[in-house]
């Protein structure tokens, strides 16, 4: 058989479908998976994109699959378009902003359907003429029963959402896995994702975000068994072609823009209606760009995010829920520990990031005994004690030791939501205090940058979430 060869700056070359063709052959014809090609070997300083657009790719609309709970027989529908004509048309209802709910969409029409029993629709709805019809809106900015309702059903996913994440965390994250991009087997997901984003730069923002992990990989792995971006979902005609491009254009990470995986983040269920992206990129930077004083509020309000236990894998739903949890389960008192120790608000974040790390490398912070598993860990703070669970001596390295300023978890609540009014002479004191401590922290962390200190696995640094 005669072989081909076709120089770069020939037409053929130029081609953009030939180029696929001849950069997908390799010595023996036979063709790679994509996880069997080394990085190290593969060459993209030659590599043109095919397509200038992959940034703005439009992804279809996501199937919902949802049954009307209007209908007598419950009609079945695959789009949320599809169901809001059917609303209109044959119940005389709209719903505004009714893709805000998508996540939740059958609660949120079974919780309407049963509120409407018997009930005049005027009384919550706005009745207007369209068409020679009358239609019924529900508004959530001037209808206070719809905004009832999509709070007690945002709640009622939330808590099932944490909950399936909880045995998620105990059962299959436990579990051994290959990594998505080469052959290795990683012991558990935490070594997944944190050799993915070492090896790998494979960013999908907070790994600790991820319920239904499972499906969720299998998604991915579907991708790229398809030949297919993971980014921008172009397909390619080789797995080899597929790696240039996403390692060319950056690409090994989801585009928020794809509302398919919105429903494995559990911020989506916190904020319906924002990407994940969007919501994390809110926690990660100043909610002031004009450089203006951050109010008290907008420190306190991030406690009310979804918190994980620093001794466990339990995700609580607030801060506040995972102090109390900690408490009760290993007699692990933080406002105790402030105040029976003397430490202030550099030292707690210095300390409950120090816990975290330990944590995740399975090791005990208080005695730095190392296990074979989080769940021989758990066992030994319970058999351990509160007594045994307290922070080193005042002399410690631990208190210089500047990485620690860096969050082991991104966006961490329980590193904003630490703070107690037991222990403050009164509210305008606390608030001084808190707000000097804040300002000697940016400094230091301003200092670390400059520095050009040890970066974590977060990339996130603590001040950008002050």
């Amino acid at each position: 058989m005669f072989e081909l060869r076709v120089g770069k700056s020939s037409r053929a070359r130029k081609n953009t479908e030939l180029q696929d063709f001849f950069e997908a052959q390799d010595d023996s014809g036979e063709e790679e998976t994509f996880d069997a090609i080394d990085d190290a070997d593969l060459d993209v300083s030659d590599y043109e994109s095919e397509d200038d657009n992959d940034e703005t790719t439009e992804f279809p609309p996501v199937p919902i699959g949802v049954s009307c709970a209007f209908c007598a027989d419950r009609q079945q529908f695959e789009s949320a378009a599809e169901l809001s004509r059917h609303l209109r048309a044959d119940h005389q209802l709209v719903f505004k902003n009714l893709n805000h709910m998508v996540l939740f969409l059958q609660r949120y029409l079974d919780a309407w359907a049963d509120d409407l029993q018997g009930k005049n629709l005027e009384s919550v709805a706005v009745a207007r003429d369209e068409d020679g019809a009358r239609v019924f809106h529900i508004d959530a900015s001037v209808c206070a029963r719809d905004r009832e309702i999509r709070a007690q059903v945002q709640k009622a996913e939330l808590e099932e959402v944490l909950r399936v994440q909880g045995e998620e965390r105990r059962n299959e994250a436990q579990e051994p896995r290959k990594c998505l991009f080469c052959k290795l087997v990683c012991a558990d997901r935490a070594d997944l994702f944190r050799h993915g984003y070492r090896e790998h730069s494979f960013n999908i923002g907070l790994p600790d975000n991820l319920v239904h992990v499972n499906e969720f990989l299998a998604i991915l792995e579907g991708r790229l068994a398809a030949q297919q971006c993971l980014y921008c979902e172009k397909t390619f005609t080789s797995a080899a072609v597929l790696r240039k491009h996403m390692r060319k254009k950056k690409h090994f990470k989801i585009s928020s823009h794809n509302r398919l995986y919105d429903r494995f983040y559990v911020v989506n269920f916190i904020e319906p209606g924002k990407s994940w992206e969007a919501i994390e990129t809110e926690n990660a930077q100043s909610d002031n760009d004009d450089g203006a004083p951050e109010e008290w509020s907008d420190w306190s309000d991030r406690a009310e995010q979804p918190a994980q236990s620093l001794l466990d894998d339990h995700l609580a739903a607030s801060a506040n829920d995972c102090w109390t949890y900690m408490q009760r389960e290993y007699g692990f008192d933080i406002h105790a520990l402030r105040a029976e120790h003397g430490l202030d608000f550099y030292k707690t974040v210095v300390l409950l990031n120090s816990i975290r790390r330990a944590t995740q490398a399975r090791t005990c912070f208080a005695c730095s005994e190392q296990f074979d598993s989080g769940t021989v860990l758990t066992a030994h703070f319970k058999q351990a004690g509160g007594a045994h669970l307290v922070p080193p001596p005042a002399d410690a390295e631990l208190w210089n030791d500047k990485s620690l300023l860096r969050p082991a978890l991104d966006n961490d609540p329980l590193l904003m939501a630490f703070d107690d009014d037991d222990v403050a002479d009164d509210e305008a004191a606390s608030k001084k205090r808190l707000d000097e401590s804040k300002r000697v922290l940016r400094k230091k962390l301003d200092q670390l940058s400059l520095d050009g200190g040890e970066t974590g696995t977060s990339a996130p640094v603590a001040a950008a979430t002050l």
